[in-house]
């Protein structure tokens, strides 16, 4: 598998992922408003926007010219000196097979070399899959909270990972 940084021939890949991602994980956790406007054009919109900003990460994994998924962080506004896995997506096809959790390994990683000393998540209330992962990575409960995707209000929690030495 290969990860590395996103380029611009990639973010049509991100998009696509994204939205089909959204759409399928997010249906009955979000109100239906949301998904009007999910559009590949406002995803890949955002992640080119995203990448454009000085120290905000995009990864993609591929395995050979498959796209398999992507991972994206930057600096937590809300703790100090934590890094926010601020995204992770992978294609159904490429599920339960390492690519996630290698996602998870390399920010773990770039946050521990960056200087951070903890990791942090967030995860729409009810997307049990992903809170199992990563609490089988080692992240715990922080705290719940209201969040807004294209305006729509999300019951979320955050999780968080105390150390980083796992992930060096």
């Amino acid at each position: 598998m290969l990860i590395r940084i996103a380029e611009p021939c990639d973010y049509e890949k991100i998009a696509d992922l994204y939205v089909s991602n959204h759409n399928e994980t997010y249906k009955g956790l979000l109100p239906d408003s949301y998904f009007t406007s999910l559009t590949p054009e406002y995803a890949r919109k955002k992640w080119m926007d995203y990448q454009s900003v000085p120290g905000r990460k995009l990864w993609v994994a591929f395995e050979d010219d498959r796209f398999l998924g992507f991972s994206a962080g930057m600096p937590d506004d809300d703790l100090p000196d934590t890094w926010l896995l601020d995204s992770l997506h992978v294609s159904k096809e490429a599920r339960e097979k390492g690519v996630g959790s290698t996602l998870i390994h390399v920010n773990g990683a770039y946050a521990a070399d960056s200087g951070f000393f903890k990791m942090s998540i967030c995860i729409v209330r009810g997307n049990e899959s992903a809170r199992s992962l990563y609490e089988k990575l080692g992240a715990q409960h922080y705290k719940f909270f209201e969040d807004t995707f294209c305006g729509a209000v999300s019951h979320s929690e955050k999780l968080i990972w105390d150390q980083l030495t796992a992930f060096k």
